[in-house]
């Protein structure tokens, strides 16, 4: 059963009627694949540079999971920040503004930052992607809505390549520019010519502005904390970033103290990064076709909680078949939590306002998972306390899937 629609006051800010894009729907997809991709990259880079900055900086376990979860953290903060420049400039221009955010981020790397500098600019980083973040379920909503659960897929993908990218060639870089430093800054030129392209695309992606004389329509953008519907959406997608985060910064140090080396250690990662390519790709266009989302939700959830189960029973032993479950379990669960949001939604301001609501919440709740692995190994020497949590987690959630019923609206 649908929620009552939140009333519009007169208060709420005024926008014209859509305005479609000049652009053919294959470049449109194409460009929020390219974004998915920078958008977690900068993350990816670092677990497997982890020992070369420690040489380098000093840091300890909890710094080094402290470094990945501010980066989270400022991605949930910077969510209602980048719905507000979106509202103000338009969600077209905003993330082309954020992205180059993202790409000074990364660059500025390149210098011989201390450790303060490092964490203000993992900081900066995570503002501009949470920014990002916030407002891509919106455009893909407003721009390609007969594909929307494909387009998010492609996004998702974006995501999870660019995480397995990174981390596959972070040692290569670093060998072939001469430090963690350079390897690291690379992905800030990958986001500044990023943002080129799609400020370049910005006026055809807007359209033809509005006639002055259309009658204005009055929008709500206020995040909808009183719909349980959103709550609901919320909570699965924050158990699935906690989780996930929690295997995006610790499963190549897990195998480094298991005696893999570096570079074996990043291609069980990089395993872990395609797998989520795979799923993120299938799942959401399947939904595209189906109504009931449950037992997609379900299907990933338990391979999260068999794949988790499986890592603290033999983590090297069984490495294949844990990170091929582990990353289906994250990896569909953070792209159909994205299906969920324009799943209940029907315009763009809907979308973007919840999307800043999830990610607002999801992202800071996800800094935890990298930040209490940390200090668990700190205090226990290993890895398995840590996972231990992720797995309870999951199994709740597992059996919270029934709520997520078909109908629901915000």
């Amino acid at each position: 059963m649908s929620e009552a629609p939140v009333p519009v006051p007169p208060s709420a800010a005024r926008t014209g009627a859509p305005r479609p894009s000049h652009l053919p729907v294959g470049v449109v997809v194409a460009m929020v694949a390219v974004i998915g991709l920078n958008l977690r990259a900068s993350m990816g880079a670092l677990p497997p540079l982890v020992d070369a900055i420690d040489r380098d900086l000093g840091l300890s376990s909890t710094a080094a999971g402290l470094l990945t979860s501010v980066a989270v953290a400022f991605m949930g903060l910077s969510a209602p920040l980048g719905q507000r420049l979106g509202v103000r400039i338009g969600a077209e221009l905003a993330t082309g503004v954020l992205m180059l955010l993202l790409a000074v981020a990364g660059l500025v790397r390149v210098l011989p930052l201390s450790t303060p500098l490092l964490f203000l600019s993992a900081a900066v980083a995570g503002g501009a992607m949470g920014g990002c973040s916030a407002l891509m379920p919106s455009l893909i909503a407003h721009h390609v809505p007969r594909i929307r659960g494909l387009t998010t897929g492609v996004y998702s993908t974006g995501l999870a390549l660019g995480v397995a990218v990174a981390a596959g060639t972070a040692v290569p870089l670093e060998h072939l520019l001469g430090g963690w430093r350079p390897a690291l800054a690379f992905w800030g030129a990958v986001s500044a010519a990023t943002a080129a392209a799609w400020l370049l695309l910005t006026p055809a992606l807007r359209g033809p502005r509005p006639d002055a004389g259309a009658p204005a329509v009055v929008v709500d953008h206020r995040m909808p904390w009183r719909s349980s519907t959103a709550w609901w959406v919320t909570l699965f997608t924050t158990s699935q970033m906690i989780v996930g985060f929690s295997g995006l910064a610790w499963i190549t140090p897990l195998y480094v103290s298991h005696g893999l080396g570096a570079q074996e250690a990043a291609n069980l990662f990089v395993l872990f990064q395609v797998v989520q390519v795979v799923t993120m790709l299938t799942l959401p266009a399947l939904a595209d076709h189906t109504l009931d989302r449950r037992p997609l939700l379900g299907l990933v959830v338990a391979s999260t909680v068999v794949g988790i189960s499986l890592l603290l029973v033999d983590p090297v032993g069984l490495a294949v078949p844990t990170m091929a479950l582990f990353g289906m379990g994250v990896g569909g669960g953070s792209a159909l939590g994205l299906v969920l949001i324009t799943d209940v939604t029907h315009t763009q301001a809907d979308a973007a306002r919840l999307g800043a609501m999830v990610v607002l919440v999801a992202y800071l709740a996800g800094a935890l998972g990298p930040l209490v692995l940390g200090v668990l190994r700190d205090l226990t020497g290993g890895f398995a306390a840590g996972y231990g949590v992720m797995l309870a987690l999951s199994v709740v959630v597992l059996g919270a899937v029934a709520a997520y019923r078909p109908g629901r609206s915000v």
